[in-house]
């Protein structure tokens, strides 16, 4: 079973309107790729109205989306030889974890 068809699974299961915050901020991170249907907007808008730990997920994912969007062009642009130390450095450091 691939991961999508066991999100598929799990989030069919959902009781009514109840969400939990796993089904909350999967919603979230779909609705930036396409349009919800009329239930998963519905109850994803009254588990924002309740839950201020969402909340915080919601604004903190929609800053790092305009971050990302931001600097984008400008990683791009990067020479290679600057991705390839940057590579470098990353991979050095998950080493060290």
């Amino acid at each position: 079973m691939t991961s999508d068809e066991k999100n598929i699974a799990y989030f069919s299961k959902s009781v009514g309107w109840n969400l939990c915050c796993k089904q909350a901020t999967y919603l979230l991170l779909k609705k930036e790729e396409k349009a919800l249907s009329f239930k998963e907007e519905y109850a994803l808008k009254f588990h924002m109205r309740i839950c201020k730990l969402c909340k915080a997920f919601k604004i903190q994912s929609e800053i790092m989306n305009e971050a990302i969007n931001k600097n984008l062009h400008q990683m791009v642009l990067m020479p290679q030889i600057e991705k390839d130390n940057l590579k470098t450095l990353i991979n050095s450091n998950l080493d060290n974890i």
